[in-house]
């Protein structure tokens, strides 16, 4: 069995009977598949996976009194190891402890090891005999060049957007592209920075780095990077900190970028973060995603895979009680219950923005139309947000607090934001909730909660000082009130916390233009792994219009790789906005196909084939892949370009050919056979296409 070890100048033997606290004159610390080892002379530290130093000349930075320390100005440093048993699993626990000249508060570098694992966890506490603040900590920085992969071009860093507002997107940059920015705020948004999460990984090997924060309760996390501008193969800054601002953040308010906000005590603790370095970065992400559910297990659903539809796609404002009562005879007659669509029963008909386009009878009729056509109504909410109330305007419920009462202030001007903790913008969510409970409404999508995430110069609960507290605090509210039978999907919103919803929209707004879909793809080129914090990833509402065939292939795939369906046509066929007869033949077609069906009812993202190949005016990948038990899907598109042709390399995507049954596989969306020899998966993409393969395990 693996056990920990601690090399040091002093008796190995006395300091695994003690576990007491013991100066250092430098040590390493194995643990399973990892080594830690500190420096005593430059009191930095070094990881060591194996034979193979990851990263070196590591420390912790953190912010107090007004200035940045760094612990290779400790004066000294001590170290304890004991077993540990965490919610991640046992393993050991090994903390370096800094001290420092002066009132300088003394850190303790935590790292908990596991055996036999490609990560592990660390965290940082500054502790001091008195009160103390800060809203800056790093427990990993580094300026070392470290070289961890291979030397080649294909060598990519990934940044991760911390919401998906304003058309955002992830991106995998070569390793030479990065600029030297301010430690804060970065000198051009998301140029070097990557939102609680990142990946430096080898695009030939697949070998790679992943680096992120597993807690969110009290910070906004982000790693920041530097790559080297020659080779392309070593990073020459990583700092994963906690206490992030930024224009991305949208902490930017009319020009005023807020700091974070600081948190206090004794006791000042970062989040924890994992690092691991994995054979697959895509492994790692995975794996990241996991950890995540482990802190904070994602929001209760024993349902199946959601089906339905949503206005916005296609009435938008023009939300009208005939015309929305005629869309759900219109998916009872000619969708529901065909093809497998919705094979559980479990369709959602969810009205969005503009539904106070109906009065509360007509809402109260179009609920309980919805249920005698064996569908459950939704509804939309926007709980951080104040869009046309006055200052003097009493909220809803009769609570006796006015608008202006809970609107936040940013560098002392009013904002439209509402404080989340509140009483008024608690009072006004219990007053919509109870009343969509009322209506048997059971499905609701919340927007623009990035608004509830956002630091402030204050909060009405005191003992809320950060803006993902208050972001925290409002969702567990919400969350609670609507009770373990309402899905909740989110739209505009961070990345995390993820515990309060079902599902997430991957993106922001798509339609059925092409590069709507390559749009919303590349959220899941770099995002396929939130499956993994949240039930389901959602690809927004899937429009045909009139838009191509093949772009409505493709739009139909992307929910395919997602694992979700909610229709967004206009498929009224009354009152006074119709939806045209195109629209709905497609619909009837695209959405009872059952071979497609099948697949979105597994309710599962795809892989990336890779991530250092980018395609189309998003830069995203072109090939996903999802292995079952009997079978592999393979999806591959073109985004807008001349007919692409050739043989697929299955031993990318990590498929034995000679383990696939060629007599029953077939592409799905034109029901044909595939063929396969010594070159590959033979392929024709025409300008816009996708093709959806099911290539079945020999038995």
């Amino acid at each position: 069995m693996n056990i920990g070890k601690l090399k040091t100048c002093i008796s190995l033997l006395a300091l695994a009977a003690s576990g007491a606290i013991t100066p250092l004159s430098g040590a390493t610390f194995e643990y399973g598949k990892w080594a830690i080892n500190l420096d005593s002379d430059s009191k930095e530290v070094t990881f060591t996976k194996g034979d193979t130093k990851v990263l070196s000349g590591v420390t912790v930075r953190f912010k107090y009194d007004g200035d940045v320390y760094d612990t290779a100005d400790a004066t000294s440093a001590t170290i304890t190891d004991k077993a540990m048993t965490d919610k991640a699993g046992d393993g050991r626990q090994c903390t370096i402890t800094y001290t420092f000249d002066g009132s300088v508060p003394a850190v303790d570098q935590t790292f908990y090891l596991f055996d036999g694992r490609d990560y592990f966890l660390t965290e940082v506490t500054l502790k001091s005999d008195t009160k103390i603040k800060s809203n800056y900590i790093a427990p990993v920085y580094t300026t070392d060049d470290n070289l961890f992969l291979p030397v080649d071009n294909s060598n990519r860093l990934l940044t991760v957007p911390f919401d998906n507002d304003g058309f955002v997107t992830y991106g995998s940059h070569t390793l030479g592209c990065t600029g030297q920015g301010k430690p804060a705020t970065g000198r051009i948004p998301r140029d070097t920075i990557s939102f609680e999460v990142t990946s430096i990984f080898n695009g030939n090997t697949n070998l790679g780095l992943v680096v992120g924060s597993v807690e969110h309760d009290n910070w906004k996390s982000a790693v920041r990077m530097t790559g080297s501008p020659m080779s392309q193969s070593y990073m020459s800054r990583l700092e994963c900190y906690s206490g992030a601002t930024h224009a991305a953040t949208r902490d930017d308010y009319n020009g005023y970028l807020m700091e974070h906000g600081y948190l206090s005590g004794n006791e000042v603790k970062s989040a924890r973060f994992m690092v691991g370095y994995f054979d697959d970065w895509r492994t790692g992400l995975e794996t990241f995603g996991e950890i995540n559910e482990v802190y904070a297990p994602k929001r209760p659903w024993n349902g199946p895979t959601p089906f339905g539809w949503n206005s916005w796609g296609g009435m938008g404002t023009n939300v009208n009680y005939e015309g929305v009562l005629s869309v759900s005879d219109f998916v009872k007659e000619n969708i529901q219950g065909k093809g497998g669509f919705a094979p559980d029963d479990v369709v959602f008909i969810g009205l969005d923005s503009y539904w106070g386009n109906l009065d509360w009878d007509q809402l109260e009729d179009f609920c309980n139309h919805c249920r005698a056509n064996g569908q459950t109504p939704g509804i939309y909410a926007t709980p951080f947000n104040n869009w046309t109330h006055g200052d003097g305007d009493m909220v809803e419920g009769n609570n006796g607090y006015y608008y202006g009462d809970a609107l936040l202030y940013v560098n002392g001007n009013k904002t439209g934001r509402m404080d989340p903790t509140h009483p008024a913008t608690l009072s006004l969510m219990n007053y919509q909730i109870d009343r969509f409970k009322a209506l048997g409404i059971k499905y609701i999508k919340l927007d623009f909660l990035n608004s509830g995430s956002c630091e402030a110069d204050g909060f009405y609960n005191k003992d809320i000082t950060t803006g993902i507290q208050a972001y925290n605090y409002g969702m567990k509210h919400f969350a609670e009130r609507c009770g373990d039978d309402m899905f909740i999907v989110l739209s505009i919103s961070p990345l995390f916390p993820a515990q309060y919803a079902n599902a997430r929209r991957i993106s922001c707004d798509a339609w059925g233009e092409m590069w709507h879909t390559s749009y919303m793809l590349n959220s899941l080129s770099f995002g396929w792994w939130l499956d993994r914090v949240y039930s389901y990833n959602d690809p927004d509402h899937l429009c045909m219009g009139d838009r191509s065939n093949e772009e409505n292939m493709s739009r139909i795939t992307s929910a395919v790789c997602t694992g979700y369906c909610m229709m967004g046509d206009n498929l009224s066929t009354a009152g006074s906005y119709i939806g045209t007869a195109q629209s709905q033949e497609k619909a009837k077609n695209y959405f009872t196909r059952p071979e497609i069906n099948e697949i979105i009812n597994l309710g599962r993202s795809f892989r990336p084939g890779y991530g250092h190949k980018l395609f189309g005016r998003n830069n995203t990948v072109d090939l996903f892949y999802l292995e079952t038990d009997d079978c592999w899907y393979v999806a591959y598109f073109n985004y807008e370009e001349a007919t692409k042709k050739g043989y697929l390399d299955l031993n990318v995507l990590g498929i034995d050919r000679e383990q696939v049954d060629t007599d029953r596989s077939t592409e799905l969306w034109f029901n044909k056979k595939v063929n396969i020899d010594s070159r590959g998966l033979e392929y024709e993409l025409p300008y816009n296409q996708c093709k959806l393969f099911r290539l079945y395990k020999k038995q």
